[in-house]
């Protein structure tokens, strides 16, 4: 099983697992963190996988994420430090985030919801606004929403 290496963070919200790449300072762990507070807030796992780091590999079909063991617990607060944090060692991924500043993305899309192609494996694609977690929360909250209706909302 080869691996790829993605600067990125994974989240697992419920039976969700979140995929969440931009560029470094784009807001990863905060939208990480926030995510991890909403799923528990209303009672549901919100839990780390793995933060600004990801290993992706394809397992029957799916798309796996998985921390590299060097970092894997641990969570970067941007000016407070390195904490550890309660996490999986893996998850699948069922959506990708991808962090964008907020005047590059498009006020009323076609196709709020695209896809891309990780390790052979196509995966639902959302973009959000970068270093802004109340609006992306409520995107991946739609996101998540029409791709499984019949889910409860984790978040």
């Amino acid at each position: 099983m080869t691996e790829q290496t993605l600067h990125g963070n994974c989240v697992l919200v419920g039976t969700r697992g979140i995929l969440i790449r931009g560029v470094s300072g784009s807001g990863k762990s905060e939208l990480t963190d926030t995510l991890i507070e909403a799923a528990r807030a209303k009672g549901n796992l919100g839990v780390l996988v793995a933060d600004d780091r990801v290993f992706l590999s394809a397992n029957q079909g799916f798309l796996i994420a998985r921390a590299p063991e060097q970092i894997e617990g641990l969570m970067e607060i941007r000016g407070s430090g390195i904490v550890r944090q309660t996490a999986l060692s893996a998850a699948k991924v069922d959506l990708i985030v991808d962090l964008q500043p907020l005047d590059t993305m498009e006020r009323l899309p076609q196709d709020a919801l695209g896809s891309q192609v990780l390790k052979s494996i196509e995966v639902p694609l959302l973009v959000c606004p970068a270093n802004n977690p109340g609006v992306a929360v409520r995107l991946i909250r739609w996101g998540l929403r029409s791709l499984f209706p019949k889910v409860p909302d984790y978040i």
